[in-house]
This record gives structure tokens, sequence and C-alpha cells, in this order.
């Protein structure tokens, strides 16, 4: 049952305590919010927290905190940059401690655009929210604004509840988690930073020429989606094509790291077929709910990347994975794309797919139909050496070594165009195992022979030491 809780039992106003007893209200309420922010986000939440209930226990005594939600939701503010800097003529700040704290308060945000305000507040709305739930001092359902959706409906959520509490026990613990984990945040989940991603996109652009024209669209999506509503941004499907080791899944991690978001691999031709994705009945031996599923309802961002593997290699099987696919596919059926297990529908349109294929020839006609197709060649020399490099210095950095490849070592490694990003992968790690073993300073490197010979001739014995 909701306690009836005013601010004026908090914060003892016309007094030099007024400010410190705000403060200590951020630590009694905020401390329970399930939602996890990042450092900057989080010092925000405090600080308008402490401006929001200082302004309302002086303006409205008998209060309650509804109404410190209400005042950000407030469809007075035409900006939301206007509610940081609206307590500058509040009662509330009189007193010297608490004006020198307000205005400390304006300086930190004195930068910040009506964008940024907009998903700050979102953030802070939910993080509030989930805390003052918890402590049952809200009756409100609020809808969060700036950069979050609703991906589960809460009433469904209830129901699946309701329904897998009579399964058996070992079905009951783990479900009745993921449901727990469905029902944060009220269901709600984040939108990427688009304007973050988007400089961390052009990055590697710069890097990876290869990647160039899919990173291209991708960040044209990105600019579209800044300009709508955070429930229609949806980035269209990608398919890759090109052989093995050319940067396909190097894309699809990179992508995620830009957003900030969980990263899925699923291979498509996979024994499980669709059941991996959409989940299987309760009623059969060890069902699961589906990967989509799981990896909205763990996470906190509507828009995981999914990769899609070998999406030449589907095969027509008694659980077919292609179906599912094309539902995932379409904007329209995946708003409501169905969880098997706990028989109910989320909206996964957010999601973004990347699926890879070695050659168009043996995609089905409807998957190609619902993608962007995108050619990706072979790296140059100069993204190789970047990459290999690049492979050096986090090797150093996981290991805690300073190890170097010079230079002319990088650039043979470089020139050989016939080995691809994985063999080149394996290489720099051997040598840099080598290293560490000897105790040396500086990785050298086996060239194999030009591929072309049977599989397994190209050992270290075979081939030519690098130095």
């Amino acid at each position: 049952m909701r306690k009836k809780l005013n601010l004026s039992h908090y914060i003892r106003t016309e007094t030099d305590k007024d400010l410190y007893d705000a403060q200590m209200l951020v630590e009694r309420i905020l401390s329970n919010s399930e939602i996890v922010l990042d450092p900057e986000n989080l010092s925000f939440s405090r600080d308008l927290f402490v401006a929001v209930a200082m302004h309302t226990a002086y303006t409205s005594p008998e209060a309650d905190f509804d109404e410190m939600l209400n005042y950000l939701d407030d469809p007075q503010w035409d900006l939301k940059l206007q509610i940081i800097f609206s307590f500058q003529l509040s009662k509330a700040f009189v007193l010297p401690e608490a004006e020198r704290w307000l205005k400390s308060f304006n300086d930190s945000y004195l930068e910040v655009t009506n964008e940024k305000a907009e998903r700050l507040i979102g953030q802070t709305l939910l993080h509030w929210l989930s805390a003052m739930d918890k402590l049952q001092v809200t009756k409100r359902v609020v809808h969060p604004v700036g950069s979050c959706v609703q991906i589960f409906d809460q009433n469904l959520v209830a129901k699946a509840m309701k329904y897998t509490s009579g399964l058996k026990s070992e079905k009951t613990d783990w479900s009745g988690l993921v449901l727990d984990e469905a029902q944060k945040s009220r269901g709600y989940r984040a939108i990427p930073d688009i304007h973050a991603a988007d400089q961390a996109l052009r990055e590697i652009s710069q890097s990876f020429e290869n990647l160039a024209e899919p990173i291209s669209r991708i960040r044209t999506s990105l600019v579209l989606a800044s300009c709508m509503k955070p429930e229609d941004f949806h980035i269209r499907p990608m398919l890759l094509l090109g052989e093995p080791g050319i940067g396909k899944t190097y894309l699809a991690s990179h992508l995620g790291n830009a957003l900030g978001v969980p990263i899925e691999k699923i291979s498509a031709g996979g024994a499980q077929g669709g059941f991996q994705i959409t989940g299987s009945h309760s009623s059969w031996t060890d069902s699961r709910p589906g990967v989509i599923f799981s990896l909205l309802a763990k996470g906190d961002s509507a828009s995981p990347v999914v990769m899609i593997d070998e999406v030449d290699k589907i095969v027509d099987s008694k659980y077919p994975v292609l179906p599912v696919l094309l539902d995932l596919l379409e904007l329209e059926t995946s708003r409501h794309f169905k969880d098997e297990y706990f028989e109910m529908p989320i909206d996964a349109s957010k999601v973004i797919f990347i699926m890879t294929a070695n050659s168009l020839e043996k995609v089905p006609a409807p998957l190609v139909s619902r993608c962007e197709v995108f050619n990706i060649p072979m790296p140059g020399k100069q993204q190789r050496l970047r990459i290999i490099e690049s492979l050096i210095a986090k090797l150093c950095a996981k290991t805690n070594r300073e190890i170097k490849l010079n230079r002319p070592t990088a650039i043979k490694l470089a020139d050989r165009t016939d080995l691809d990003l994985r063999k080149v992968n394996f290489l720099v790690e051997d040598a840099f195992a080598r290293a560490i073993e000897a105790g040396d300073k500086v990785a050298c490197i086996w060239l194999p022979e030009h591929q072309g010979l049977e599989e397994g001739t190209d050992k270290p014995e075979e081939g030519r030491l690098l130095h």
C-alpha cells in the first residue's frame, strides 16, 4: 500500500538545515533505485533531486513525492532545459548556503544543450521512479520522457508470472528471474545516445576504410533518428557480404561499443533453429525463453546489436529459422514479436540486426528484400597495419607487458593480403605469447608460406621468422 509522506516531514524549511535535509533525503530515496546510471547521469539525478525537493518543500509544504515527479513531467516546459534553470527565483534558495549551492548547480550545467537535457531528465525520471516505487511512496506510472521506450507491457509480464508460477520448480526459478528483469524500469529501455555514437562511428570509419559504406549508412540512420521520437527509432537491418576475416564481426562489435549496447551473436545454421530466437513452449523438455526476450530483459537498452552469422547456411529444418527472422526484420511485426516460452509479445523493433554471409547466392530472397546489402572488401595494406598495431597495443594493455612488434615486421605481415584477419590475429597472438615465454621485449612473427598450400602446412617451422 502506498505511504502518504509529505516533504515537510523531511525538510526543515526556513532554517539553515534545509539544504542538509534535502541532501540526506537523496541518500534515503535514491539509494533504493534499481536503475544503474553512469557517473555523469547519477550526479545530475542527485543534484536535480536536491533542487526539486527544496523547491517543492517551500512552494507546496503538503506536497508528496508525486509532486517531484510531476515537476519533471509537467507539460508546461517547452524545453526540458528550462527545468535545470528554473530555480533562480525560488524562495527555497534565499539562505546563503542554499544560494551558494544553487549557483554551483547552475554553473555545472551551463553548457548543457536541450538535446542532452532531454536525455538526462529522461534517465533521471526513471531513476527517481524506480526508487520511489520500491519504497511505495508514489502512485504514479510514469511514461518516461527523453530517450526511453516501453518494451515490456507490465500487465502481460504479470500474466506471464502467474502462468509460469504453475510450472515445475526448476523452470519457475530461472523464468521468474527473467520476468523480474523484464519488470525493471516499468518495462522501459533506453534508446542509444545518438550523438555520442555518431562521433565514435566517425572515428571507426576513418580507420577501417572497408567498412566505410555500412558505417555511413548507420550514421545516416542515426541522424534521422535524432530528429524523431524515441518510439520511432529504427535502424534498417544490414547484410554484410564477404569472405571470413574481413571485418564483418568487427563492425558489429564496434557498433555495439559505439552505441553503448550489448551484442549477441547467433548462428543462422544452428541446430536449434528458430527456437533459439523465439524460445520454445514451456511444456517442452529443456524449454527456454528466446534470446531476444532475454537480451532485452536483462539489459538497459532497447537497441542491442544482434549479429546473425552465416545466413547463407540457413537450412530447411522442422523448426526453421527463416520465418522467425522475417518477422523480426519486418518493422510492423517486430513491434509485437512473440516469445513462445512466456506466450507474450514484446517490442523488438528497436533491435539492430546485422547479418553476414560469404555471398548472396544462397541467401533466401525474402531475407535479402528486408535488408540493405553491403559488399565488404578485404582490408587494404594500411588498414591491416593499423589492425596489427592495435592488436599489439591491446595485448600489452591486457597482460601489463611492454612488448613491441617492430614496424618492418608489421609491414611485412600487412603486405600478406592472402592471410585473412583471423589468421593475422592468431600470428600476432602467437608471437606475443612466445615473447612472454622467452622474456623478450620484441615479438617475432612466423610468416607462413603463401596461402594455397594444403591446410596445416603453414606451421612456424615451415615458414620464415620475421625479426
